[in-house]
């Protein structure tokens, strides 16, 4: 048999159903990385990591004798030629949940019926698969407190997939190793989360997390071995919560599809707000009034990094102190962020401009968050025009 494997967000090879079934099951495999459009649109930090995460991945497997390839061409526009000049009988990808790459699946699907390619589809990129969720899609709740709920209620996380390779650890399980085992900084997560500066203050583990380089499950097993060899408190449980944060808006991005991507959400209606150009690029240059604004906007353009701290605050400013359009802001950070995932990134900004799954504005008042965030003004002096 001979197999295509669709790479996109999930290169690893722990934890990766995807890849142990199409090693089972085939004898000829090609590997096909293609871009993505959010990848055409990302800068060129993002493009960096991206590549990187990808060339480490392509090293590991042609080790392995296997053959990858990388195209600029989305993966839609490309099976058709991949067909003639290397016929196949399947085809093995893993599910995305955005509107966008949805789209591109049902296409691809609909060639490989017509070619009768087998298609193997798998949901592996949450911490609860789709399938053991106590609710079907559209009876989730609306609101995350009650999903939250729901799903401790009734836990059911898939074990871990085996290694087929017995890797060496790639860089999201060096982080993770590093995090808990090294520094046991997750101990202080809670109390530190919201830390400006340290790079130990948070996890720092989405940027390999959103590529799959990591997954999610692999995250959570790691963090159960912790807590029943090491230690056990809010913060190691926070850590937990936050990856069902990111299960929610997974699911709650596979349900709506493309309304969270619009400038009305899930409120038609609603007045959008202004166009302002002028307004917004004082914004995204770091040239508005507010330094505490200015200094995160200064570090995500140098680095393609921001907190989460940050992120809520200028996407504050730039909805509710500016009036501009939410939607330039989250294209914005599509484009900087260096761990960009499109349903954490615009569910965020919706959440916060209240047109998502609570009708209450996030309004933060920007001073005041510097003065308790950044007392001595240090983050602010760093991050300066």
């Amino acid at each position: 048999m001979r197999a295509i494997y669709w790479l996109r967000t999930d290169l690893r090879t722990l934890d990766n159903e995807t890849l142990s079934e199409c090693l089972k099951k085939n004898q000829e495999i090609l590997f096909v990385f293609a871009e993505t459009q959010s990848l055409k649109r990302a800068g060129k930090i993002r493009k960096e990591f991206v590549q990187d995460c990808f060339a480490l991945f392509k090293s590991e497997l042609e080790e392995k004798g296997f053959t990858v390839i990388k195209t600029e061409l989305l993966f839609s526009d490309f099976i058709s030629a991949l067909f003639v000049s290397h016929p196949f009988d399947s085809l093995y990808f893993t599910q995305d949940y955005a509107w966008e790459e949805r789209q591109e699946e049902i296409m691809v699907q609909k060639y490989c019926l017509e070619k009768e390619i087998a298609v193997h589809c798998f949901d592996q990129g949450t911490l609860i698969s789709q399938r053991d969720l106590p609710f079907d899609l559209e009876h989730m709740p609306f609101v995350f407190t009650d999903f939250r709920k729901k799903i401790e209620s009734q836990l059911k996380i898939k074990p871990l997939v085996a290694d087929p390779f017995s890797s060496v650890q790639n860089k999201g399980l060096v982080r993770l190793n590093h995090y808990l085992w090294k520094t046991h900084a997750i101990q202080n997560y809670k109390e530190t989360r919201n830390g400006l500066i340290k790079f130990d203050d948070s996890s720092k583990l989405s940027p390999w997390l959103n590529i799959g380089n990591i997954s999610p499950r692999t995250i959570y097993y790691e963090i159960k071995k912790y807590e029943a060899e090491v230690c056990e408190n809010e913060s190691t449980y926070w850590v937990f919560f936050e990856l069902l944060w990111r299960d929610y808006f997974k699911f709650f991005s596979l349900k709506f599809g493309r309304k969270i991507f619009l400038a009305s959400g899930l409120s038609p209606g609603v007045s959008p707000n202004q166009k302002n150009l002028e307004k917004f690029h004082s914004w995204c240059e770091g040239k508005t009034p507010d330094p505490f604004i200015n200094a995160n906007m200064n570090e995500l353009n140098l680095t393609g990094w921001m907190s989460n701290r940050g992120r809520q605050n200028v996407a504050s400013y730039l909805i509710h102190d500016l009036g501009v359009d939410w939607t330039w802001g989250a294209g914005y950070f599509e484009e900087k962020l260096f761990d960009y995932d499109p349903d954490l990134n615009w569910g965020n900004w919706l959440y916060l401009c209240g047109r998502g799954s609570d009708p209450r504005a996030r309004k933060f008042n920007t001073v005041k968050q510097a003065e308790t965030y950044d007392p001595q003004g240090e983050y602010r002096r760093l991050w300066e025009s």
